[in-house]
């Protein structure tokens, strides 16, 4: 199984063209799914993007003048460092997703974009989400998914893009983002998940030809 260790080298190494990459390879609509997941979260209180890269979700926020504390973790320092040039009225910490360093029910909505497929331990973050979150507390999940066109998309990455991700990324970080395709749940997978943790699905919507799912839930036990 990769580290974490792993997986930080491979962000770091790439924070510097990752705004770009993920735009281009969705078309640019990877705001407006940022931008619909936060729409259904609650309105206001303290907010914790789980995974956030360069603070892609936060910056949204607060361009939005949200209100509440806008907190940011990632096992990514270059990653951190572009978030906090983007988004300086935040709060980032390096730290793990399993192990999240806040008291209980400090907050009112967490967030993960593209982040749950690459979780190592994922129902010990669901329990340290679900300890963190305050009743009636928002999870929200914007994410690639498996689905009927997965084997198609991994076609495209290993035969048609392989030699461009190879250039850009190199040929081990290509083959991790292919592994982390591989590894993608289905919707009821993840809403299973979600479910078994105490969580009660408010919405589930599938966006991209049916490659992205976009799930918003509520912390109910």
């Amino acid at each position: 199984m990769i580290s974490k260790e792993t997986i930080g080298d491979i962000f770091s190494a790439i924070s510097h063209i990752y705004d770009r990459f993920l735009s281009a390879a969705t078309f640019g609509r990877i705001h407006s799914w940022q931008r619909e997941m936060i729409g259904k979260m609650n309105p206001a209180g303290n907010w914790l993007d789980v995974g956030t890269g360069t603070g892609e979700v936060l910056g949204k926020l607060e361009e939005r003048s949200y209100d509440g504390l806008m907190v940011g973790i990632d096992i990514s320092e270059s990653m951190l460092r572009v978030a906090h040039d983007k988004c300086p009225g935040c709060h980032f910490i390096l730290s793990q997703a399993e192990n999240l360093p806040f008291k209980d029910g400090s907050f009112s909505n967490l967030s993960l974009c593209l982040v749950f497929r690459h979780l190592l331990d994922r129902d010990a973050f669901l329990g340290e989400a679900g300890r963190v979150l305050k009743r009636e507390g928002r999870i929200g999940i914007v994410d690639v998914r498996r689905f009927g066109g997965t084997g198609f998309i991994l076609f495209l990455m290993r035969r048609v893009f392989f030699p461009l991700g190879v250039l850009v990324f190199g040929r081990d970080r290509w083959n991790f983002f292919i592994h982390s395709v591989e590894n993608s749940y289905s919707v009821e997978d993840m809403c299973r998940f979600l479910e078994e943790k105490g969580f009660r699905l408010l919405s589930v919507k599938t966006r991209f030809l049916g490659a992205v799912a976009i799930l918003v839930a509520v912390k109910t036990a």
